[in-house]
């Protein structure tokens, strides 16, 4: 079978002009790169025969290379069903200058992989045992530099817009963007006023989770839902609106119609973690947009939120295994004299079958104990199992069958000297070679055969060894535990714990579970 060629098209949203919606280069458009390449293999009787596998990530930044068709391609490389990539020029494949250097010099040629850059007049091929060249290596410099250099200006840009009190990052809920203000926030009849609502709620009296329970109950779309109907994404994730979502709504400065921005920066180029900001040096402008509530509605509705005391830092907890099997929400724990944990989804949807995932801490930990009692009961009989059998498939023996096999199959290239030799001298027929010769070749076949199912027989033996040695280890350790000390481990053996109801959970062991489900 053919090895394929990989044809790489990448275009990434610095290649497009954002006022025109048009790509600035035409030749570096996905319909324009396709067609240079496919010309270009045409043109090579050699390529034109071999079939073709085309990736394309569209949007997708050069200085990147999580890029998903870009790792699909890797992986089929690595898999040995690419032989060849081509691209337009170099600046598709990448644009960080150390990256893409150690592909053409290192990865590439250690897999035995040819690439191929059309505008760039590279061919691997041509520099077999040699480094690509003091001109690629330049070239890959000046892309790498053009990436960076267009960081700084797109950075510089962004604060520019930010100082003008331009909205520069998500738009607020109760907001839009017109396609031709694109910096400029404008209300949004349809979202402005439940923000509205929210703020009037609040300031007449009710709590943050009341608010949240009738928005809930009214089937208003949180933020997050409502982007997606807006954009039609399609995806059904249902969001709830939580008491949290509207303190963080209530105390957004944003919705008097003044711009905070500056509040978040990287601090290099290609920062994947932003710093915040002091206070001082945010960018505050007034009447920057069309307010949807008043200052006095803004302060008069802070005012009537509930002071929370200032957080004490406590020692750090186990972290919770605990999940509502209905919406997959991690469930909350009560504090207090009463201990419970529950599903906040019920809390904000009547409604929903969350309701009855509610179970008392001592008594859920009591069943895990229990649970993880029998589940040390069974390893031990496991083991024990495990110990009786290793006396009749022991290791020595199959270790002793390996190498008699192996042995005989070496054993193969004597015969077949001295098998010619008698031929060569006269002792057998010519006929008689040829039946020895394809009878040795047919038990050097099976020996082979026998020799490798031998080998992954004798590594299943060490595997359950191992495992059943570890087994007794672990029985070994926790016999003598009390249940307050196995109570104290406990949690390390959990992955996570699906509650249902107040009477059914499902338990997902780090290790086999060894009886099914509690």
């Amino acid at each position: 079978m053919k090895k394929c060629i990989a044809v790489y098209l990448r275009l990434s949203l610095e290649d497009v002009d954002k006022r025109t919606n048009k790509t600035k280069d035409d030749s570096n458009s996905i319909m324009a790169q396709r067609q240079i390449v496919q010309r270009h293999i045409s043109g090579n009787p050699y390529l034109s025969g071999l079939p073709q596998m085309e990736f394309c990530d569209d949007g997708f930044s050069g200085t990147n290379f999580e890029r998903p068709d870009f790792q699909r391609m890797i992986d089929l490389i690595r898999d040995g069903e690419i032989s060849i990539v081509i691209v337009k020029d170099l600046s598709r494949f990448g644009r960080d200058y150390l990256e893409v250097g150690d592909y053409l010099e290192h990865i590439f040629p250690f897999l035995g992989i040819r690439i191929i850059s059309i505008n760039d007049h590279y061919d691997s091929e041509d520099y077999i045992g040699n480094t690509a060249g003091m001109d690629i290596a330049f070239r890959n410099l000046i892309y790498d530099y053009y990436s960076k250099d267009l960081s700084k200006k797109v950075k510089t840009a962004m604060n520019m817009k930010q100082k003008d009190g331009g909205y520069v990052s998500c738009c607020l809920y109760g907001y839009k963007v017109l396609p031709e203000r694109k910096h400029q926030m404008v209300i949004d009849s349809v979202t402005a006023p439940i923000v509205q609502r929210i703020f009037k709620d609040v300031i007449s009296g009710k709590t943050t989770s009341q608010v949240a329970r009738e928005l809930n109950a009214e089937g208003i779309p949180t933020p997050l839902s409502y982007k997606k109907i807006t954009r039609k994404t399609g995806n059904t994730t249902k969001a709830v609106w939580s008491h949290q979502r509207i303190i963080s709504m209530v105390q957004n400065v944003k919705y008097t119609g003044c711009m905070v921005n500056h509040t978040r920066e990287s601090r290099k180029i290609r920062d994947k973690a932003q710093r915040r900001v002091p206070k001082d040096e945010w960018y505050v402008h007034e009447n920057a947009h069309e307010a949807i509530v008043t200052k006095e509605e803004f302060e008069a509705a802070n005012a009537m939120l509930r002071k929370v005391r200032k957080y004490r830092k406590k020692a750090p907890e186990v972290a919770s295994p605990f999940y509502c099997s209905h919406c997959g929400r991690k469930l909350q724990r009560t504090h207090g004299n009463d201990d419970h944990l529950y599903c906040m989804t019920a809390y904000w949807s009547e409604n929903e079958p969350c309701k009855s995932v509610r179970w008392d801490r001592m008594d859920i930990e009591d069943v895990l104990l229990e649970a993880l009692k029998a589940q040390i009961s069974l390893l031990e009989v496991k083991a024990k199992e495990v110990k009786q059998q290793s006396h009749t498939s022991d290791g020595t023996v199959l270790r002793q069958h390996i190498k008699s096999l192996t042995e005989e199959l070496e054993s193969g290239d004597a015969q077949k000297i001295q098998s010619y030799l008698d031929y060569r001298e006269g002792r057998i027929s010519k006929e008689d070679f040829i039946t020895l010769r394809g009878e040795r070749e047919a038990r050097h076949e099976e020996l082979k055969a026998k020799i490798s199912q031998a080998e992954i027989d004798y590594e299943e033996y060490l595997e359950v060894k191992a495992q059943a040695d570890k087994d007794r280890a672990v029985v070994r350790q926790t016999s003598a535990m009390t249940d307050a000390d196995l109570k104290a481990i406990m949690y390390d053996a959990i992955e996570r714990v699906n509650v249902t109801d107040g009477e059914h959970i499902e338990i997902v062991w780090k290790f086999d579970n060894h009886f099914g489900v509690a």
